[in-house]
């Protein structure tokens, strides 16, 4: 009699296995998707003024706005570095310590970032002084 309650209550155990591996399942597919369906900003995509406060993805992409994502190889365009030397923050992770070539991912956060239609200039701003950089294409 003990041998068919045991055979019996392990169905439960089974069942509750299987829906926490179709849920664990369900998590890594959704997960996926959201990866593998970023938009990347082009030159024709305008991205509107956001004012971005967090870090860059794992792929260091900048996420703007789901699913706009801005890759963050845009080369910084030397100008007005007189007005640039004046603001530490920004002189020294873009140009001294640049680990990436003067790149968008050296700007640190906080910052104001937009483009304009048909256009491959990224403009930012921080700390009041307009930065702009080229966009690259691949």
């Amino acid at each position: 009699m003990s041998k068919k309650k045991k055979h019996k209550s392990r169905w439960k155990y089974y069942y509750w296995f299987m829906v926490v591996t179709i849920f664990i399942a369900l998590i890594f597919m959704v997960r996926f998707v959201l990866n593998s369906s970023k938009v990347y900003v082009d030159r024709i995509t305008p991205i509107y003024p956001h004012y971005i406060e967090w870090g860059l993805e794992r792929d260091a992409s900048l996420r703007i706005k789901e699913p706009y994502f801005v890759k963050t190889n845009p080369v910084f365009i030397r100008k007005d570095l007189d007005k640039l030397s004046l603001d530490s923050s920004i002189y020294v992770p873009l140009i001294e310590k640049s680990n990436s070539g003067s790149t968008l991912k050296d700007v640190n956060r906080p910052y104001l970032i937009w483009k304009n239609a048909n256009s491959d200039t990224i403009h930012v701003l921080k700390n009041n002084i307009l930065l702009q950089f080229l966009m690259v294409s691949d």
